[in-house]
C-alpha cells in the first residue's frame, strides 16, 4: 500500500513538473519578468491560508494635497515624499477594478466588501489630512510638515516618525497608534473606545478618553490637559 502510495506521489510531481516547465516554455519571457517581478501574477497566502493566485494590476489617482484623503477600503498604505501629489494602488486586479475614487474619497462601487488588502502608497510632498473609515496598516515615516490630522474608525494600525509642529489624533475604535518617534510642539488626542496612542509632545498634551483607550506619554509636556470618561489611562514613559 505504502508503496503504491509513493508511487502515486512521484507520478504526480512529475506531471506538475512537466505541466509547469511547458507553461514556462509557452510564456517565455514574458512569463518569467512577471513572475520575477511580481507585477501582473500574484500567488499568495491570505490571513485564512488559502492561496491566492492571479493577475494583478497598479493604477495612480490624483489627489489635492490641501484636502482630506479618507480611505474606506482595507488598506497597507505608506507614504513617500514626492512632488506630484498621487496615490499608488496595488492588488489582484479584481478588487481594484472594483474601486472608486470620488472628492477625495476611496470606496467600493456599488459597496459590500473587500476581502484582500490593497497596498497603496500616499506620494506628496507631506501627509494631507487623513480619514481611515476601514482596516489599514499605515506606516508614515520621515515626516516634516506643520500640521496633521488623522481620523481613524476601528482597526487601524499606525506607526508615524519625523517632525510635525501640530498633530489632531481622533480614534474610535480598537486602533493603535505609535506617533512616539514624532517630534512636535502640540498634540490633541481623543481616543473614544479601546484605542491606544502614544504620543511625545514638547509643549502642549491634550487628551480626552472615553472608554478603555489609553494614551502614553513619553515625554513630558509643559502643559497636559486631560480628561477621562470611563476606565481609560493616561500614563508616561520618562
Amino acid at each position: 500500500m505504502v508503496r503504491k502510495l509513493l508511487i502515486v506521489f512521484a507520478s504526480g510531481m512529475v506531471l506538475a513538473v512537466l505541466a509547469f516547465s511547458a507553461a514556462w516554455l509557452v510564456g517565455g519571457k514574458t512569463l518569467h519578468d512577471q513572475i520575477a517581478s511580481g507585477d501582473g501574477f500574484e500567488w499568495t497566502i491570505d490571513d485564512d491560508g488559502h492561496e491566492e493566485h492571479g493577475p494583478r494590476k497598479r493604477i495612480n489617482l490624483p489627489l489635492d494635497p490641501g484636502k482630506t484623503v479618507a480611505i474606506a477600503v482595507p488598506v497597507s498604505l505608506e507614504f513617500a515624499r514626492g512632488d506630484q501629489a498621487r496615490l499608488e494602488i496595488a492588488g489582484p486586479a479584481a478588487a481594484v477594478e472594483r474601486l472608486a475614487w470620488k472628492d477625495g474619497r476611496l470606496s467600493l462601487r456599488g459597496g459590500g466588501k473587500l476581502d484582500r488588502t490593497l497596498h497603496v502608497t500616499l506620494y506628496a510632498p507631506q501627509v494631507p489630512a487623513l480619514a481611515l473609515d476601514a482596516p489599514a496598516d499605515v506606516t508614515l515615516a520621515g515626516l516634516d510638515q506643520e500640521d496633521l490630522r488623522i481620523d481613524a474608525d476601528g482597526a487601524v494600525s499606525l506607526d508615524a516618525s519625523g517632525k510635525v509642529r501640530r498633530m489632531v489624533v481622533n480614534a474610535r475604535g480598537a486602533g493603535s497608534f505609535d506617533l512616539a518617534d514624532v517630534e512636535g510642539d502640540d498634540a490633541t488626542v481623543r481616543v473614544d473606545g479601546a484605542g491606544s496612542v502614544d504620543i511625545a509632545p514638547r509643549h502642549l498634551a491634550d487628551v480626552e478618553i472615553r472608554g478603555v483607550g489609553s494614551v502614553s506619554l513619553h515625554r513630558k509636556p509643559q502643559v497636559l490637559r486631560s480628561n477621562v470618561y470611563g476606565i481609560g489611562s493616561i500614563d508616561h514613559d520618562y
